[in-house]
């Protein structure tokens, strides 16, 4: 038991693997946590990048980098949703005909 829960049943939640872990860090009296240097270095997380935060289960979180700009990160992804170019301006030709005032 370590700082009011059992390690081992962490582990088994999340599969901690010592080979990945990356340190161990302290919540301070004013809420802040400071992440091991080593652990941003080997992620090149820097000073002043915003991270985001996910409650994956009562007592693990997890870390991403907040992308710089979520257009270009996210740009692309969903191109097979709404079917190849043409498709969709076949539909939107379809749809403004339908605007038409008869």
């Amino acid at each position: 038991m370590r700082g009011g829960y059992d390690v081992a049943k962490v582990s088994e939640r999340v599969r901690i693997d010592e080979t990945t872990a990356m340190g161990e860090t302290t919540i301070t009296g004013r809420g802040q946590v400071t992440l091991p240097a080593r652990g941003l270095r080997s992620l090149d997380w820097h000073a002043g990048d915003r991270l985001l935060v996910q409650r994956l289960a009562p007592d693990v979180v997890v870390l991403v980098r907040r992308p710089e700009s979520w257009t270009d990160t996210y740009a692309g992804r969903l191109t097979d949703v709404f079917g190849d170019h043409e498709s969709v301006a076949e539909y939107l030709r379809g749809e403004r005909a339908s605007w038409s005032d008869d």
